[in-house]
């Protein structure tokens, strides 16, 4: 969904709502299958100011199921992202938040992936003290134990003092 930002700097009216539900099921970022439980949800409440800058409050609502990081097991990550700033063409050096739109449109299915590509740069663990995988076999830590640590022979003997700090 696009909106034209000039009709409302146009408008006689100061605030815009917006309500948004991107129509997507699932995709696919930096490698990570993405998949959406719920409607993800945005709103936008845009406000003219006085000098014609349009400042713009964005929450999105995050419902997903992605792999942990750690162990790859599947995982619930529910987030509310808000975003909020005023809307420019171009990344002014100014001392508050700006949100850069393209060709006089705001464009939500950007700001959503913007959003999801976000949310997943997180380190996003199934539990606070997910142990991952073995790192020799692969088995995921959480679920069993392995005596790969035990049986591997090529730990360099210099280094072997350093097994005792952890």
């Amino acid at each position: 969904m696009k909106i034209f930002i000039k009709d409302m700097l146009l408008s006689q009216k100061s605030k815009f709502n917006y309500n948004y539900e991107p129509d997507i099921d699932c995709c696919n970022m930096e490698g990570r299958d993405v998949k959406f439980n719920d409607r993800s949800e945005i709103l936008c409440e845009i406000t003219r100011k006085n000098n014609d800058d349009l400042y713009a409050d964005i929450n999105i609502h995050l419902d997903t199921t992605l792999n942990c990081v750690r162990c790859l097991d599947y995982m619930r990550a529910v987030e509310d992202v808000k975003i909020s700033g005023i809307l420019s063409k171009e990344d002014k050096d100014v001392d508050y938040d700006i949100i850069i739109i393209d060709d006089d449109y705001l464009d939500f299915d950007k700001i959503f992936y913007d959003a999801v590509f976000e949310h997943l740069n997180n380190n996003l663990y199934c539990k606070e003290d997910c142990k991952g995988l073995c790192h020799i076999c692969g088995a995921n830590l959480n679920n069993v134990t392995c005596n790969c640590e035990e049986e591997n022979p090529n730990i360099d003997p210099r280094l072997a003092e350093l097994k005792n700090f952890l």
